[in-house]
């Protein structure tokens, strides 16, 4: 059960983070972690990108994202993985997937069986009962060149409750869940998968570039085009960065917080920090 709930865990994050369509660039400093300015805030916020996976080998928190969950009274995550209710009900909605052999047609599961076989030593019938949305997330996993994989949210996660600050969220698991099937039907979703060794390399790449804070260049890494799809970037990025920050100027008024997002929720003219602009706050990168 416990690998389970990671590779669920897991599932969730990552498909957050990936597939951003190229829209107009906006010109960022190198910095994973902005300052959130307004006159009619008492206290400043901060917005942190995340790359939500890395080796434990690559992976480090910094100062500066240390003392600023410190200094803030809340750690505001996409979905709040550490409530129960809210593991709970991801269990729910993962429980009796479609068979991936129910879900592809014959050619498509040979296809899919090759690579499978490829990367994971094991055929594809193994994983049948598994469903696309779990192999995937399974597979991503396999991208990373170790075994101890490090998650940055797991991480804030377990400071934020050491340091007694409490944890809310964007989104609920439920509408997480939801925007996931709307974005990711069946062939995008195969599609995905067969690029494997593409995102391989283009997602090792993104971690020496996230780790040197260069957001914009960890971002187009992960968006290139044969990544792209219209209907999953509209719905997972554009429609909830639009939502989300309709709900952070409440959020900011009633406390000082620390957003961390994917990475890619940051950058491109329908990024979290040009639509704050937008809306009149001052954003800053922090360097120290």
């Amino acid at each position: 059960m416990k690998h389970l709930r990671s590779i669920i865990a897991v599932l969730v994050l990552i498909l957050t983070f990936s597939f951003s369509q190229a829209q107009n660039k906006v010109n960022l400093e190198n910095s994973v972690l902005w300052k959130i300015e307004h006159s009619e805030l008492k206290e400043p916020s901060y917005v942190l990108g995340t790359l939500h996976v890395m080796c434990k080998d690559d992976f480090e928190i910094s100062k500066k994202i240390t003392q600023t969950l410190q200094n803030v009274d809340a750690l505001v995550l996409e979905i709040n993985l550490s409530d129960p209710k809210e593991i709970k009900t991801m269990k729910e909605l993962m429980k009796n997937p479609k068979k991936i052999s129910q879900e592809l047609t014959k050619q498509q599961f040979e296809e899919l069986d090759t690579l499978v076989t490829n990367v994971m030593g094991a055929a594809l019938s193994n994983f049948d009962s598994y469903g696309l949305s779990i192999l995937n997330a399974i597979m991503i996993q396999k991208m990373l060149p170790c075994i101890e994989i490090k998650s940055l949210e797991t991480e804030l996660i377990a400071l934020a409750t050491e340091k007694q600050k409490p944890i809310y969220s964007l989104e609920k698991v439920a509408e997480q869940m939801e925007i996931m099937r709307t974005a990711y039907p069946t062939d995008f979703a195969l599609k995905q998968i067969l690029l494997f060794e593409s995102y391989k390399k283009d997602f090792g790449e993104a971690i020496i570039a996230y780790n040197n804070e260069d957001i914009t260049t960890t971002v187009d890494l992960v968006s290139k085009d044969i990544y792209m799809d219209e209907n999953a970037t509209t719905i997972m990025q554009i429609n909830r960065n639009k939502n989300w920050v309709e709900k952070m100027p409440e959020m900011m008024t009633e406390r000082s917080n620390l957003f961390a997002v994917g990475a890619a929720h940051l950058t491109h003219d329908y990024g979290i920090i040009h639509l704050l602009r937008q809306k009149g706050y001052t954003v800053t990168p922090v360097f120290n």
